[in-house]
C-alpha cells in the first residue's frame, strides 16, 4: 500500500499504523504529509526495526515490544 486515505483530524500530520497480522509477518507503517486526506508512505518495518517519527516528535520507537496476534 503506498497511499492511505482518510478523514484526518485537524493538524494530525503523522498516522502510525500498527499491524500484527499483516502478510504473516506483523509491520508498523508510518504515513505522513497529508494531501486531500491521503497519507503517503513515509516508513515500514516488520516488528523488531525501529520507526522513527520525524521532528517535532524526534522519537525511534522499539516496535520488538509490540504484541504479535
Amino acid at each position: 500500500m503506498s497511499a492511505l486515505t482518510v478523514d484526518p483530524a485537524p493538524g494530525a500530520e503523522l498516522f502510525p499504523l500498527l499491524d500484527p497480522r499483516h502478510s504473516g509477518r506483523p509491520t508498523a507503517t508510518l504515513y505522513g504529509e497529508p494531501e486531500s486526506g491521503t497519507y503517503r508512505v513515509l516508513d515500514t518495518v516488520e516488528y523488531g526495526g525501529g520507526l522513527t517519527l520525524p521532528e517535532p516528535f524526534g522519537v525511534d520507537l522499539d516496535t520488538g515490544v509490540f504484541p504479535v496476534s
